[in-house]
């Protein structure tokens, strides 16, 4: 089973694989999850962006990612509660 690690919260999750990231967070009282959230490790276990997300994030950092669009493949950290920098377009 996958772990999920939140920096922030300091907390560890196992989830089931192709599990929603934000389904994932809501269900374990994650919060700040409901849009952008930043993976310090593990992307490639991560789904691939989106149509979605590509555009929602364009120019943005590839570690940054639309939690309710991603499936953990895998272990993977992220940072939740955070504020995107603006994108330099």
């Amino acid at each position: 089973m996958p772990t999920i690690e939140f920096l922030i919260e300091k907390k560890k999750i196992k989830v089931g694989k192709f599990a929603n990231l934000k389904t994932a967070c809501r269900k374990n009282g994650i919060g700040g999850a409901g849009g952008v959230v930043e993976i310090v490790d593990g992307m490639k276990n991560l789904s691939p962006r989106t149509a979605v997300e590509k555009l929602i994030l364009r120019g943005e950092p590839e570690t940054y990612r639309l939690a309710g669009e991603v499936e953990v493949l895998g272990d993977v950290c992220v940072i939740t509660n955070f504020t995107p920098k603006p994108s330099r377009q």
